[in-house]
């Protein structure tokens, strides 16, 4: 008879597997990549590794319920994948051949076999080109009295991102409108479109007001040009049925001390004008109250004018930074629902310094704020602003090999893209550490 205990250890077991088989069988995966149903459906519909079926343990149940993967049984695994690759003598070395899923046209991954699912950036000479210098937004500071105003735009773009590599298609902020020039006076140019930019230096207490403008390609064009896994929450199916698009957009400013309604949450994300969807903002999003505009022209206009609206128009939100906090350095990134790792991976963000009287003392070897009685000069000036980041890029002449379901890029394709060398890759296989169908339950290509 059995004991309370091992009935509860099988009956988890059990529900473990019946998940699996769900998840796997009617889920789609990173994507679209949907796989076919059943756990022989995550080979690729192929069988399994060496011909393996799931081995039982004492309950009778595949060696994949086990609790964990010990870093023991991660070494044997990779001992027999070394076992494996020897035998091969240098031929690709895979569990089973690729099939494409009829459904999406995708290659269904191969989670358990030895398909590989990474890549090399092409050679990238160090030490090459200079540190680029970031570009700084220019404030005007007339238009709301007391404030510096910016009107930011998202855009699609393209840049050299290394001397070696042709430019990468990326998604970024630029400034619009002009600056104000020593005369008072809106004629200062603003920096063209750059990685990281434009860089807002902002001074505390006094406030940032921001037009924020989406305008990413609509419909297709629109899609994130990465792989997006649609059965993550908000990056798929909406509450309507309808797909959520892949043009959303909204400003966080990261580490600020910011009203709620200018947060930009998770839910507070908009779609450029003129996309077809059924969500055309988030269900949180809202302008600044006290900032108006023209309900035809969208260009701004004093409070009090008839018809005045605080809409910016469609494709368009307002926000508004306190900065009353001490001096940091910030930066403002994409936090839409479901894509916000995807959307600042391609681009959405971008440096906010903040300064203040405190700082300006050791700059200056003054005490303004009581703070540098002995009117050192500690600091040279603000400083430079140095943001560190990785990224890998597509090499065209290896990524089919080193990732065979590769599908995205500038030059997307069913079951794989032709490839663009620069592109950006990002991860779209997990393969879990553990595995059904070996002796030991470890995965031997597992993460």
């Amino acid at each position: 008879m059995a004991t309370r205990r091992q009935f509860l250890k099988t009956s988890g077991a059990l529900a473990a597997v019946l998940a699996l088989n769900a998840s796997f069988g009617s889920g789609a995966p990173a994507s679209a990549q949907a796989p076919t149903a059943g756990l022989a459906g995550i080979f690729g519909g192929g069988a399994p590794l060496g011909g393996q079926t799931p081995t039982p343990d004492v309950n009778g149940l595949p060696y994949l319920l086990k609790r964990r993967v010990t870093q023991a049984d991660r070494k044997a695994a990779a001992a027999r994948y070394k076992a494996l690759s020897k035998a091969a003598k240098g031929k690709s070395l895979r569990g089973a051949a690729l099939v494409t899923n009829p459904a999406t046209g995708y290659y269904i991954p191969d989670y358990f076999g030895t398909t590989p699912n990474w890549a090399f950036s092409p050679a990238l000479p160090k030490f090459v080109a200079p540190l680029p210098n970031i570009p700084i937004a220019v404030p005007d500071t007339i238009t709301f009295p007391g404030s510096d105003y910016y009107e930011i735009s998202l855009r699609q773009y393209s840049q050299v991102m290394h001397p070696s590599l042709p430019p990468t298609t990326l998604r970024g902020y630029v400034q619009t409108n002009m600056g104000t020039d020593a005369n008072g006076q809106n004629t200062v140019a603003p920096p063209p479109i750059q990685y990281l930019g434009p860089l807002i230096v902002a001074r505390r207490d006094r406030p940032v007001r921001i037009k924020f403008t989406n305008e990413l390609p609509t419909g297709a064009a629109g899609n994130l040009f990465i792989p997006v896994d649609t059965t993550y929450m908000g990056a798929g199916m909406g509450p309507t049925g309808a797909n959520y698009t892949q043009n959303r957009a909204v400003v966080h400013l990261h580490g600020g001390t910011t009203p709620w309604i200018s947060d930009g949450t998770p839910h507070q994300w908009i779609t450029p004008a003129g996309e077809s969807t059924p969500y055309t903002k988030g269900v949180s999003t809202q302008n600044v109250p006290d900032m108006w505009f023209d309900p035809v022209t969208h260009a701004v206009v004093p409070a009090g004018t008839p018809g005045a609206t605080n809409d910016p128009g469609p494709g368009s939100v307002t926000l508004y930074y306190t900065n009353q906090q001490s001096a940091r350095l910030m930066f403002y990134h994409d936090h839409a629902y479901g894509i916000t790792r995807l959307n600042v991976y391609v681009g959405e963000a971008a440096g906010y310094l903040l300064t203040d009287t405190v700082e300006q003392d050791l700059i200056n070897g003054t005490n303004t704020s009581g703070a540098n009685p002995g009117l050192l000069r500690v600091l040279p000036d603000i400083g430079i602003p140095l943001i560190i980041q990785d990224r890998t890029f597509v090499d065209d002449a290896t990524i089919l090999t080193t990732d065979p379901t590769w599908s995205w890029g500038t030059n997307p394709g069913k079951p794989q893209a032709t490839p663009v060398k620069g592109d950006l890759w990002y991860p779209h296989v997990y393969m879990p550490n553990q595995n059904p169908y070996d002796v030991t339950g470890a995965n031997m290509m597992g993460r």
